[in-house]
């Protein structure tokens, strides 16, 4: 098999795993306090990790900022997120998760973390560990080239 044929195969696998997530995208997941769509859900795994400005945010999830800001308005309302003064810029917002908004995060995390190793129970360590390695240096050189292509437009 050529490198063009291997580039091909994973290309495939690519985009039938791009359909997956388009689908896990598109979702309304009913929760106890109202639909929210698991776009939202995306930003708010974000905050939980770090508070971040809105254009922040929207930028790290290579998204619209007025996609982002209509998730942030519903995680609000939710009570997931709020809106604190930014310390350094006291003219600036930031987005911060609540102490609630981290624990829906830990519960999605821990039914993912379930879901996962239902779904690759039947593999052995070695394949989880190559895939995971594997990923995590696709996922960094795609990173790397995304932030080239992105400062090579804005030199043009």
């Amino acid at each position: 098999m050529t490198r063009v044929d291997q580039v091909d195969d994973l290309i495939e696998v690519l985009a039938r795993y791009a359909q997956i997530r388009e689908r896990l995208a598109a979702m309304r997941l009913r929760t106890p306090d109202g639909i929210v769509e698991t776009a939202a859900y995306n930003c708010l795994f974000r905050l939980a990790d770090a508070p971040a400005r809105s254009g922040e945010l929207a930028e790290a999830m290579f998204a619209d900022p007025s996609t982002i800001s209509r998730h942030v308005a519903h995680l609000v309302r939710l009570g997931y997120v709020r809106r604190e003064a930014d310390p350094n810029d006291g003219r600036a917002t930031i987005l911060v998760a609540t102490d609630t908004g981290r624990e829906r995060v830990s519960e999605l995390r821990s039914r993912r973390g379930e879901q996962l190793r239902a779904m690759m129970n039947d593999w052995a360590e070695s394949d989880v560990n190559a895939l995971t390695t594997l990923m995590g240096r696709f996922v960094e050189d795609a990173e790397a080239t995304l932030a080239c292509s992105a400062s090579d437009e804005g030199s043009s």
